[in-house]
């Protein structure tokens, strides 16, 4: 209700126009002027949405497929998958209900579904999976269980669905940093998961993140991949880049000369920003092919 003509936040077509808009020129950036082959999507209201993304000038001639369904979210907010049909050829997909457990309190609040598909390009399976885990409302310490909870729910449909050495891509906002404990249960499994925004975070220092928090850069946003797509042990796939996308464009200068992302809203206040998360993403190129 809050993003609707008459809320307090007055949000019209301009507004709306003017964030698809901001959007689209980061997902051309991002990928130097091409399609992105996949895109994951975190905090959307619905399908529709996505098409009018899908129609800004940049996006108008693509062939995406969208992998999305209405979650049971009291937000109203969704994630999604967009996969590039004239390269990928989809498998199946699926949506992970997450069922939280009750609190002390006796109540469990609805989340978001984590939503899966197994692609093929060529002679590779690609299995990815789209997250966007419990926000940290009420303290990390409080909420923790949610999350270590949706960790565990994703690592048993793996464990249940997926062969210990296909290939897995794990990517979006999981409202933990790689040393919290939800990620551990990602990483210590049996299927030699890593994260490449922990490595990221090695050479860093800090310096860096998606999203900045009482002055301090880090990363919320992850992305993860089986160790055989990190070590090319038993793929055709080479792993080229991974790192967040910023831009000077898409930061906002403080008084005190320091950085964050330009969000869209600040409270009720319209900045006419792109996002208070940087997107993150990853760069694979085939044995033998040129394009990647």
């Amino acid at each position: 209700n809050e993003f609707l003509p008459e809320s307090r936040k007055a949000w019209n077509t301009e507004k709306y126009n003017h964030k698809l808009n901001n959007l689209s020129k980061v997902i051309s950036d991002i990928n130097e002027g091409r399609y992105p082959d996949i895109i994951g999507i975190a905090e959307v209201e619905n399908k529709q949405v996505i098409c009018d993304l899908l129609k800004t000038d940049f996006l108008k001639f693509n062939q995406y497929k969208i992998v999305h369904k209405d979650s049971p979210d009291s937000r109203g907010i969704d994630c999604a998958l967009l996969i590039d049909t004239s390269k990928y050829q989809i498998i199946n997909y699926d949506f992970i209900e997450i069922n939280l457990p009750e609190n002390e309190y006796g109540y469990s609040s609805p989340t978001r579904d984590i939503i899966y598909a197994k692609i093929k390009i060529e002679d590779i399976f690609l299995n990815i999976f789209v997250n966007h885990w419990s926000s940290r409302w009420g303290g990390q310490e409080a909420t923790n269980y949610k999350r270590v909870f949706i960790a565990n729910t994703l690592l048993n449909y793996i464990e249940n669905n997926i062969e210990q050495n296909e290939n897995i891509i794990i990517l979006g906002d999981l409202n933990d940093y790689s040393h919290n404990e939800s990620l551990q249960v990602l990483e210590q499994s049996k299927f030699n998961i890593i994260n490449l925004m922990q490595q990221l975070e090695n050479k860093q220092q800090g310096k860096k993140g998606s999203y900045k928090w009482d002055g301090k850069w880090a990363y919320l946003d992850h992305i993860l991949v089986s160790s055989n797509l990190y070590y090319m042990d038993q793929t055709r796939l080479i792993l080229r880049d991974y790192n967040v996308f910023s831009r000077e464009y898409m930061l906002y200068t403080k008084a005190n000369g320091e950085t964050a992302p330009c969000r869209n809203f600040g409270g009720d206040n319209w900045y006419k920003g792109y996002s208070d998360h940087l997107p993150v993403y990853c760069k694979f190129q085939l044995f033998n092919c040129v394009n990647d």
